[in-house]
């Protein structure tokens, strides 16, 4: 077949379904019955001998138009009856020369389009390998199943309704009037190929290929460990641990460890993609596995182009996600400002005082990130999707059934901070536990015990406990000190008093104004209960001062010969004298004396 007679033979199909697409109704795609009717009864001359010379059309069977009409999807009314064949989604393509000349699309005779593309693969192979046969043979016929591409004698493949399901007329057209010279040049070049000679081009090429690949791998391995070296050096320099407040999420050797582990990894990435370029440029030398090289490049081109139109369709999105980011950054900035000026002093708001700035700052950040987040969902790509939705539906309620005491830690948390019930370094009883404050963090309340131990309390018991902070008033009115001692009833309540008050005045530490002052507590069966009171502004030495005051109580009534005691008495009322003291004085009753009696002899 001459390949001048392309030009004429296309211009003619053009013609051809112009004047179709003129006269009939259903658009420029398919052409009606009585415009394909037409067409087949009043061919022009000239177009037709053309197409019957550049298409090799046998025995007068029509030109490339009429084939084109013919596999045409038709009104139901005027379908076929031997039409049976049922299309498929699936499509194989079919290479010769190198090339793809076709694609299956439906089955036939019971074959799927797999089984299909390999016998037709197989029908290929056996008219390139006939030498009688001659590569520009090609001849196109119309049957009732199709159009038939035959070579010679060799019978190469029918093309159905289904193989060209969704395609217009002009399409069709030309792709009968391009698929003759298309196995021609496909046959004479894997006759060609399949020579010694080709055989030994293509093994030569492909020795030089392979000798190249090894040098870029050798290159690539000399590179990977300049490459581990320069991380090595760089990420330490650039990369902190992750902090949240005090916890340390991540140190910075596992951080480095982590973006290292990835970017080392680059190198493995290279090598892959040389690796697919050296296979596809092997395959394509030798005719047998040219069809899986074309593979190898049609797959990296449909994935190239896929992510490139991912990536086109998720720009939009990403450019309203930066907005998003530089907006509440921009925010954050303007409110971490201005916490930090109250804080230092600088600025004063009646509804934010000084020592809840902090953590107001934190609080009022965190919102931020969420109302973020909860704006920037929807624009991020694949946010929409069922499998991600889903999982989000799975953490929403692992998070609900699992997190009511973290949840409930959090508020307290929250509470205690606002009710401003201690602040950092106040020394306080949190039910039966003493000790200064370290921290008040989301979940959990730390104190530091006067024996220097750690004591971790959960906010929602924390909040659930009744709160003593000694810290809180002592710097302005000061903390009281008391304790009690119990005298018994020969000792004056004045002198006491005395011993009681001068005992704390000797203590450092303990404020002289207001002075100390007694309060009498209880008068008890045998016993009065005494309790000195005392101010202190040492509120963390307070266990330090009320040992001093037990010692100077001790060494004040000792020097004044009054007993610290509680005493018992066992009385016989008729010979004892009455215990009272001798202030006041007033009347006293004498005391009896024993009756005795005899007993009777």
């Amino acid at each position: 077949m001459g390949g001048g007679a392309c030009s004429p033979a296309t211009f003619a199909v053009l013609l051809a379904v112009l004047i179709a697409g003129a006269r009939g109704a259903g658009g420029d795609s398919l052409g009606t019955a009585d415009s394909s009717a037409s067409a087949r009864a009043h061919p022009p001359s000239s177009a037709g001998a053309a197409e019957s010379a550049a298409t090799g059309v046998a025995d007068g069977a029509g030109s490339a138009a009429d084939m084109a009409r013919g596999l045409a999807p038709q009104p139901a009314d005027e379908r076929a009856d031997s039409e049976t064949v049922a299309p498929a989604r699936v499509a194989v393509p079919v290479f010769l020369g190198g090339k793809q000349i076709f694609v299956v699309r439906s089955a036939r005779s019971g074959l799927e389009p797999a089984a299909r593309a390999a016998a037709i693969r197989g029908r290929l192979d056996a008219a390139v390998r006939d030498p009688d046969t001659p590569a520009d043979s090609v001849r196109m016929r119309r049957t009732p199943e199709g159009i038939e591409a035959r070579l010679g004698r060799h019978y190469l493949w029918t093309i159905t309704p289904g193989d060209i399901e969704g395609t217009s007329l002009l399409e069709l057209a030309r792709f009968v009037t391009e698929l003759p010279p298309a196995v021609t040049k496909g046959i004479l070049r894997e006759r060609a190929e399949r020579s010694p000679l080709g055989l030994l081009i293509a093994v030569l090429s492909s020795l030089g290929i392979t000798l190249v690949a090894l040098v870029l791998f050798r290159l690539l391995m000399a590179a990977s460990r300049r490459w581990r070296a320069f991380l090595d050096r760089t990420l330490p320099r650039f990369l902190g641990g992750v902090r949240v407040g005090t916890f340390e999420v991540l140190s910075q050797g596992q951080l480095t460890g982590v973006f290292g582990g990835i970017l080392v990894r680059l190198d493995l990435v290279v090598g892959l993609f040389l690796l697919y370029g050296y296979l596809t440029a092997v395959f394509s030398l030798f005719p047998s596995s040219q069809g899986w090289s074309w593979l190898l490049l049609s797959f990296a081109r449909d994935e190239l182009v896929a992510a490139a139109r991912a990536v086109g369709s998720a720009l939009p999105g990403l450019l309203v996600l930066a907005a998003i980011l530089v907006l509440f950054r921009w925010l954050m900035g303007i409110s971490d400002r201005f916490f930090d000026a109250v804080d230092a002093g600088t600025l004063e708001v009646g509804w934010a005082p000084q020592e809840l700035a902090r953590p107001t700052k934190k609080i009022v950040r965190i919102l931020l990130w969420v109302c973020a987040a909860a704006v920037a969902y929807p624009y991020i790509p694949g946010s929409q999707s069922k499998a991600v939705q889903g999982v989000s539906i799975l953490l929403g309620v692992m998070v609900s059934l699992g997190s009511s005491g973290p949840v409930g830690n959090v508020i307290a948390g929250i509470v205690l901070t606002y009710s401003r019930s201690f602040a950092i370094g106040d020394r306080v009883r949190i039910g039966e536990h003493l000790g200064d404050v370290v921290s008040l963090g989301y979940f959990a309340t730390k104190l530091r015990s006067p024996r220097n131990e750690e004591i971790t309390l959960p906010n929602g018991q924390v909040a659930a406990q009744p709160i003593v902070n000694f810290t809180r008033l002592a710097g302005k009115a000061g903390l009281v000190l008391h304790t009690q001692v119990t005298i018994g009833y020969g000792a004056e309540w004045k002198t006491v008093h005395g011993l009681l008050i001068e005992a704390a005045g000797r203590v450092e530490g303990v404020e002289r104004e207001p002075e100390p002052w007694v309060f009498q507590r209880s008068l008890n069966d045998y016993h009065i209960t005494y309790e000195i009171c005392c101010v202190t502004r040492e509120s963390h030495q307070q266990l330090l001062l009320y040992s001093r005051l037990h010692e100077e109580i001790q060494d004040a009534f000792a020097r004044a010969g009054v007993e610290i005691l509680s005493p018992a008495y066992s009385s016989l009322r008729d010979a004892n004298a009455p215990v009272l003291p001798d202030e006041p004085k007033g009347p006293r009753a004498e005391p009896g004396g024993f009756r005795i009696r005899p007993r009777d002899a």
